[in-house]
Parts: C-alpha cells; sequence; structure tokens
C-alpha cells in the first residue's frame, strides 16, 4: 500500500542517518554546511517522504516570512461584512492572486480601531504592509513602527517620503460627474458623502468647481453626510422625500460610492419615485452591481484591480531595493453614462 503520510525531520533523519541539524540546514538551503551527497540524499528523501515545512518556526527564526499583510482601517462599519463592498473585495482578489504568484503568503486585517491594528501588526513578522483607507499619519507610524515598507490605497491626506501611495484623479472624477449632471439640466444637485476628509473631500471639491464654472449657484446644505446605519440612512432619506417629490425629473442625487447610490434607488423605488424620470442618481467607482442595478447606474470608472497591481508591483519594488519613480501614483477616472441619469 503506498503511504502518504507526511515525515518529520527527525524521521528524515533516522533514514539519512545524520542528524536533525543536518536535515535543517538542508531544508533551509544551507549548502555550505552539507556536502553535495548529503543534500542530495536529503533532499531525496524530503520529496519521497512527502515532507512538508513547518512554515511558522521558519517565519519566527527568519528575516524573511514571505508574509505580506493587508490591512484596512474603513471609514464606515458595514452591517456584515466589509468584503460585501465590491471596493474592498476587488482588492482582496486581486492582491491574492499576485501575491500567491510571486509565493508569498497572505495575512488579511480588518479594524476600524487603528490602534488595534498597530498593535496587530507589530506582532507579526510581515515583509510588508498593503493599508487601505489610512490617514497619511497613520501609514507614517506604520512605517516607524514595524521597520517594514509600506504601501497604501487611497490614502487621506499629504502622502510622504515614507511611503507610497496608489491612488485616483479623485477630483476629476467629481468635477466631471457633476459638470455632466448641470450640462444635463439637473438641478437642484445633492452630493452624498460619508465624511469630509480624503477621497470623498476631493471628490466634493470637484463638484464645487463645476458649480463655479457654471450659472447655478452653489449651496453647501446639498453636501450632505449620511448616517453610517442603514436604518438611520432610510429614516434620513424620509427627511428628504418631500424635496425630492417637489424636483419633478430635474433633481439628482450624486453618491460618492456606487454602494450607496444602488441602496438610495431601491430605496427611491419602495417610496414610488422611478429614477431617473422622478429624480436622477449617480455613483462613483463603477463596481459590477452598478451595471446589475435598475436602472444600470450613471458612474465614475476607477479601474479597482489596477489599484492593487500597483501596489503590489511597488511593495515588491521596494522589497527588493528597486528604484521608485513616483511616491503618489494616481489612476485616470471615466464617466460612464447609463440609465440613471
Amino acid at each position: 500500500m503506498y503511504h502518504t503520510s507526511m515525515a518529520t525531520i527527525k524521521e528524515i533523519a533516522g533514514f539519512a542517518g545524520v542528524s536533525t541539524t543536518t536535515v535543517s540546514n538542508v531544508i533551509h538551503g544551507k549548502k555550505s554546511r552539507v556536502s553535495p551527497e548529503t543534500f542530495f540524499a536529503i533532499t531525496s528523501l524530503l520529496k519521497k517522504h512527502h515532507y512538508v515545512e513547518k512554515l511558522g518556526l521558519r517565519h519566527l527564526n527568519n528575516d524573511k516570512s514571505q508574509i505580506i499583510c493587508l490591512i484596512i482601517n474603513p471609514t464606515r462599519k458595514y452591517e456584515n461584512t466589509i468584503f460585501q463592498d465590491p471596493f474592498y473585495g476587488q482588492i482582496l482578489g486581486m492582491v491574492e492572486k499576485l501575491l500567491h504568484e510571486k509565493q508569498y503568503y497572505l495575512m488579511v486585517y480588518v479594524s476600524i480601531d487603528i490602534n488595534d491594528i498597530f498593535r496587530t501588526i507589530a506582532a507579526w513578522n510581515a515583509d510588508g504592509i498593503i493599508a487601505v483607507s489610512f490617514r497619511a499619519e497613520d501609514c507614517d507610524k506604520l512605517t516607524l513602527l514595524t521597520g517594514k515598507p509600506v504601501v497604501s490605497i487611497d490614502v487621506m491626506g499629504t502622502v510622504t517620503s515614507r511611503f507610497i501611495n496608489i491612488g485616483l484623479e479623485d477630483f476629476e472624477g467629481g468635477y466631471r460627474m457633476t459638470r455632466y449632471l448641470i450640462t444635463s439640466g439637473y438641478d437642484p444637485i445633492w452630493i452624498f458623502a460619508n465624511e469630509d476628509t480624503g477621497v470623498d473631500h476631493e471628490r466634493w471639491r470637484g463638484y464645487q468647481k463645476a458649480f463655479d464654472e457654471s450659472t447655478l449657484p452653489y449651496t453647501r446644505e446639498r453636501y450632505v453626510f449620511f448616517p453610517r446605519n442603514r436604518d438611520q440612512r432610510f429614516r434620513y432619506y424620509k427627511t428628504l422625500l418631500p424635496q425630492w417629490k417637489q424636483c419633478r425629473g430635474k433633481g439628482a442625487l450624486f453618491f460618492l460610492s456606487d454602494f450607496y447610490a444602488i441602496e438610495c434607488i431601491g430605496f427611491l423605488s419602495e417610496h414610488k419615485l422611478t429614477v431617473p424620470r422622478d429624480i436622477a442618481v449617480a455613483g462613483f467607482d463603477d463596481t459590477t452591481y452598478s451595471r446589475m442595478s435598475v436602472p444600470p447606474l450613471t458612474t465614475i470608472h476607477q479601474d479597482i484591480p489596477q489599484k492593487a497591481v500597483h501596489a503590489v508591483d511597488q511593495l515588491l519594488r521596494l522589497l527588493n531595493h528597486e528604484p521608485i519613480l513616483k511616491q503618489d501614483i494616481r489612476l485616470p477616472v471615466e464617466l460612464i453614462i447609463r440609465g440613471s441619469a
């Protein structure tokens, strides 16, 4: 009968008639400490007896762990899991795929508590860090705390020399969508955000610029920060319903995330308002769901997987001590017009 159980180092040493230290030297590639004949013999025995190294011990003892940490500090609390949001799901999927191809292991940690993240990351022997939705000062602290290279995705704040950021032309995206809505005859136009920081702030600045260039007056009250809880959001939307009903097809709601735009389309449908006949809705991101909503969502396209591609590429460059040409990489945006506005 073919025997498939995995052998231990002690068993391999017994088969070869050598010490466990000699077997360990072969496993860790320390050829200078073992004769070529012994190295070949032990390598053959390791393969024959299906030896699999216990990676945890190796990672504790070596400078290089082959582990990359993907850490996420979301700006909002999700009711189920953060990965229900296609943005984070696509980032995770692409990072894992690329690191797997490069024979790295991926550790994922998500917390809205930044100090919890600092404690956890400091305890791990990771080779590098990809930080998503962090503030610039926290990326700086990660670098100083761990001594490891850090690449951020969508940093909030000014990029410093301590880390590399992969971002988006957020200002341009906010500007293009708002200009499109204005030239299409929509008035009033509300803009909905999580908070007045980071990418949302840049997108709002683009919104403001489009108004500055138009004949329409800019109204700060229409820059709206919605509650993070779904039930609270819907209760808030109900307070705006009388205004939305008065628009009679002339008003527009510009959400700085497809997730909320599509959610609001459902809310409007429940309250007998048709998009875009009664009010238009636009989003930002162009996630998979934006093409599946009813009607399909007019939005700003960003290539989310490419953010992950650039993040992994830049991190590997840092790990390999290769030259870095740009500290802050900004990917382009595109206006996608569909049926909702």
